[in-house]
């Protein structure tokens, strides 16, 4: 008896380009891998599925190349993962999928489809069902449901969907996932000419080539203008045995020299880090990387260690110089400790960048001056400034008419429009801000010969160019005339959008 061949499985983001997501910073854009789509691609390979990883976005596919792809793979199932600046672009492709295969099952998901899925499902009529939450178990089920020719996808727990009835039903939500390191490492190998034709945003790696990865999951802090709703706000982590084993495979299957922790707050598990740092230092790699922390877990000891084991650039989210903006944003920072965890971070020989929104709530031209004031005191070695975006599913989202005009456009929710204004301040204010405070940073001899010293000690044709090609993309922003608006999407300091 002849068995029912398993439904291919693709697993893709939609084709964005990086004019869309940097505007005049595009040269400078990152352009690395969905880690979710490998990672459920894995998950999906595991079970027998066949699978298949198109990375639109990072690869910088047009419509009709991205379409092209599908046809000559035929899947049965289409996951996309979207971000809200690209859900409408998920959307048309999805449109087009269903015009020339009715029978295809297509998945929405990412954090927009977790905070807003009922909305997501009404406005994109192409999606079947949106994926709440954590898809690393949904998946399996959706896959199973699938191969058995089902078309109502109720009975499966993580889902909004449409019933039989054409109804949009909301199914009960899945526990978090919480045994990390029963995952396979991403299924980097099935992109298209990874890792050479995936350029990172070369102002955040040490080395090239490199790939990020996220070593945990949730995050446990409550700013007002975060949307923790896909990992929630229980942590888990991959154990250090973990992740230096996958430190190890990337640098023996691919070539890769350095790694971007992308965690929310990679430092929170001390113990787990000093394990990892020791670990990595025993397979003597000779690897570098990046993460992202809350910049009061930055101690002495603990940075020192990290530095031993290849740690060369931690990024801190300070968002502020305020610090009565940080205390209504529920931020739980003082200024006292940015001024310290920076300094001890540096004294380590670790570079310190710091994440900075102008346009906040209760934001003024004093609050912005302070801002400044602290980008040029405190001795980081890069800085992000983007505007306040009132993300769905973010606790601003529901307050921010209150404080000044939102724009709730998705197409505009690139970080770098200010499509939230608050009372007092015009659009074009906010982006004169933003212009001098990332022109007074970059532009001086301290930061200079920062980055003097890093093309010195990395002098790989392909990081000089990236490097130089960003830092011309950053002039001519910061020095452009341009006001407010789509044309001055680029303000976000060389290519710092994670």
């Amino acid at each position: 008896m002849t068995s029912t061949p398993k439904p291919m499985a693709v697993f893709m983001t939609p084709p964005v380009s990086l004019e869309e997501r940097y505007g005049p910073l595009a040269s400078s854009g990152n352009c690395s891998p969905c880690l979710a789509s490998t990672i459920l691609a894995s998950i999906a390979r595991r079970a027998g599925y066949p699978v298949a990883v198109v990375d639109a976005a990072a690869e910088g596919l047009s419509f009709e190349d991205a379409l092209a792809r599908l046809q000559s793979i035929q899947p049965r199932f289409v996951g996309l993962t979207t971000t809200t600046l690209t859900m409408l672009p998920a959307e048309r492709i999805a449109q087009i999928i269903k015009q020339r295969r009715p029978d295809a099952v297509i998945a929405v998901g990412g954090p927009h489809a977790t905070a807003i899925p009922e909305e997501t499902l009404r406005r994109c009529t192409a999606f079947d069902m949106a994926a709440v939450h954590e898809g690393d178990q949904t998946i399996l089920e959706i896959l199973q449901a699938v191969e058995n020719g089902e078309k109502d996808f109720s009975s499966i727990a993580g889902l909004v969907c449409r019933n039989e009835n054409g109804e949009i039903v909301k199914t009960p939500p899945r526990p978090p996932f919480l045994d990390l390191d029963s995952l396979d490492f991403p299924a980097w190998e099935l992109l298209d000419g990874f890792p050479e034709k995936y350029n990172p945003g070369f102002f955040k790696v040490g080395q090239v080539p490199s790939v990020s990865f996220v070593s945990s999951r949730g995050c446990p802090f409550e700013c007002s203008f975060c949307d923790t709703s896909v990992f929630g706000q229980k942590i888990r982590s991959h154990s250090a045995e973990y992740m230096a084993e996958l430190f190890e495979y990337v640098n023996k299957r691919f070539g890769i020299r350095d790694v971007t922790f992308e965690d929310d707050t990679f430092m929170v598990y001390r113990k787990n880090v000093e394990e990892f740092c020791e670990r990595l230092s025993q397979k003597n790699l000779r690897m570098t990387w990046a993460c992202n922390s809350r910049v009061n877990l930055a101690k002495p000891d603990l940075l020192k260690t990290m530095k031993q084991a290849g740690c060369w650039h931690i990024s801190y989210g300070v968002e502020s110089g305020s610090q009565e903006i940080l205390d209504h944003e529920d931020k739980k920072l003082k200024l006292e400790q940015v001024h310290e965890g920076v300094r001890s971070t540096r004294a380590a020989g670790i570079a310190a960048k710091g994440f900075f929104i102008v346009g906040h709530p209760r934001e003024t031209r004093e609050t912005l001056q302070a801002t400044y004031r602290l980008t040029q005191d405190v001795p980081f070695s890069d800085i992000s400034v983007t505007c306040m975006t009132p993300f769905p599913g973010s606790p601003l989202s529901k307050t921010a008419h209150e404080y000044g005009q939102f724009d709730d456009d998705w197409t505009k929710m690139n970080l770098l429009t200010p499509v939230f204004v608050p009372h007092g301040l015009t659009a074009d204010e906010l982006v004169y801000w933003q212009k001098k405070i990332l022109r007074a940073f970059y532009f001086r001899p301290r930061t200079l010969m920062d980055y003097t010293g890093r093309v010195l000690r990395n002098p790989s044709p392909r990081y000089v160019k990236g490097l130089a090609s960003s830092a011309a993309a950053l002039a001519r922003t910061v020095f452009s005339r341009k006001k407010s608006g789509k044309d001055d999407a680029g303000l976000n300091a060389a290519g710092a959008q994670q």
